[in-house]
């Protein structure tokens, strides 16, 4: 059994946005006063809490709403399918497929109207009238919040210590810029300092200049600007990392080499990977250790992580533009996915014309293409393998739905794919190998298939003369991706 999908739509809240709402509910400002009153935190706590409630409700909220919405988009791909092959059937003056009734058409049509009705009203469409309810026991939900809140969710410790180093680390007239501003708008202060996003500092920094408006000589607010800036990034820093949760994170560690390199490390990346993704670092650095990486070069592996970071999320932003600039695709039988290592084909998608493309993108600095190893050597590979994975997915729909009636243009394709396959490993077995390319490209014309290499987040531009003898073309599909400069986070 499948879990629910997770969307998570709280983490998109601002926290300054949920405070400042908190604040302009009088319920919820006597639901703090009340907590900060039966607290050991105080006001402080009281705000998290508020905050972590919140932030869980709208994940469970979203949730509910998105997870249907997307069944609902699911179902009426079905319908659209069903209702689709019988009209390919009635149109041609063919009779209908085995086992379809006379009525099937208009229930279909009903049932799509009444998907399409509900997705519009989203509310309407999981509890109707009812009272919305995220759990069956109130009183169980309640416990569970307050348990995520307790472990970890919700707990917040400003990094005091962190930022009093920043302010002591700073030259005196920045210092006396701070001291000055704390004394006359210590709150709009802190906030400037707090802010967690770009566009969140920037509009508690002007508000802060505005409150101290003539207060500040021009110079003591160009130091002031500066003096934020480091004490937030301090502050930001000492979130992402304290001396409590690194030392819980290198307990998990059991190489000692990776451990000390982990110690060591970028609190930026080495760091938070460890700590969210403790298993991919320690494959990464299995790899670079494999490839020659010293045990003691700590800013070499960080090097690495970004590198192979910056490599993924080129193939993934590829795949999704590739896929969706390619306006000739009718039906893609295989779209894009997060799974860009994965050895295989990237896309493969049916034209408008009928033809079927199977398609490798090439997201990546290199100007030129020499290799396309998805759609040469692994080709016959590969095509039984989507063939297989198609087939297996037809099959799964008609278990879910007896009345699923498969698309006829994709049954055919699926079919041609096979026979090409069965051919080119004819003629990798036979005939002259300088004739290869020619006869393969003869073979999958044929049959109605074409290779293409899309470019949609890198730089290629051409691909060698062997690939084009074999029917490949390229197309850049997107803008170049820019890779920021190494030293950056």
């Amino acid at each position: 059994m499948t879990p629910p999908r997770r969307f998570r739509a709280g983490r998109f809240l601002d926290s300054t946005a949920v405070h400042a709402a908190a604040a302009a509910n009088p319920r919820l400002r006597r639901f703090m006063r009340t907590v900060a009153g039966h607290s050991e935190g105080g006001e402080v706590r009281s705000r998290q809490l508020l905050e972590h409630l919140i932030r869980r409700i709208v994940d469970d909220v979203g949730d509910l709403h998105l997870g249907n919405a997307v069944s609902r988009l699911e179902r009426i791909a079905v319908l659209r399918e069903n209702i689709a092959a019988i009209l390919d059937h009635v149109l041609e003056g063919r009779p209908l497929p085995e086992g379809t009734r006379v009525t099937a058409l208009g229930e279909y049509f009903d049932q799509l109207r009444t998907e399409m009705r509900e997705l519009s009203r989203p509310r309407d469409g999981i509890v109707g009238d009812a009272p919305l309810r995220l759990a069956d026991d109130a009183a169980a939900y309640a416990e569970s919040l307050l348990r995520d809140f307790e472990a970890g969710g919700g707990r917040h410790s400003e990094p005091a210590a962190v930022v009093g180093d920043a302010f002591r680390a700073m030259p005196t007239d920045r210092q006396a810029a701070v001291r000055r501003a704390a004394e006359l708008e210590p709150q709009a202060l802190w906030r400037a300092v707090a802010s967690e996003t770009e566009s969140g500092k920037r509009a508690a920094v002007a508000d802060l200049e505005t409150r101290l408006g003539g207060r500040l000589t021009p110079d003591e607010m160009a130091r002031l600007r500066a003096a934020v800036d480091d004490l937030g990034r301090a502050r930001s820093r000492g979130l992402q990392m304290n001396q409590v949760r690194l030392a819980e994170i290198l307990a998990r560690i059991a190489d000692p080499e990776l451990r000390a390199v982990v110690a060591s490390g970028d609190v930026w990346l080495t760091q938070q990977l460890a700590a969210h993704n403790p298993e991919a670092l320690a494959t990464l650095w299995r790899r670079f250790r494999e490839r020659g990486g010293r045990a003691d070069d700590g800013p070499g592996f960080r090097a690495y992580l970004r590198h192979d970071m910056v490599t993924y999320g080129r193939g993934v932003l590829g795949e999704y533009t590739a896929a969706f600039s390619l306006s000739s695709i009718k039906t893609f039988l295989k779209g894009p996915d997060a799974n860009v290592k994965v050895a295989g084909t990237d896309l493969v998608g049916i034209g408008r014309d009928g033809w079927v493309w199977l398609i490798d993108d090439k997201s990546h600095r290199a100007t030129s293409v020499s290799d396309v190893s998805a759609l040469t050597d692994n080709l016959p590979t590969n095509l039984r393998r989507d063939a297989a994975d198609f087939r297996e997915a037809i099959a799964q729909l008609q278990r879910d739905d007896p009345g699923f009636t498969p698309n006829r243009q994709i049954v055919d394709a699926i079919g041609r794919m096979e026979d090409a396959a069965a051919e080119i490993d004819r003629i990798n077995r036979r005939g002259s190998a300088a004739t290869r390319p020619a006869r393969i490209s003869a073979a999958l014309t044929e049959r109605r298939l074409r290779l293409r290499v899309t470019s949609a987040a890198g730089e290629v531009r051409e691909i060698t003369q062997a690939l084009r003898d074999l029917g490949l073309t390229v197309s850049r599909t997107g803008t170049p991706v820019p890779l920021p400069p190494t030293g950056g986070r």
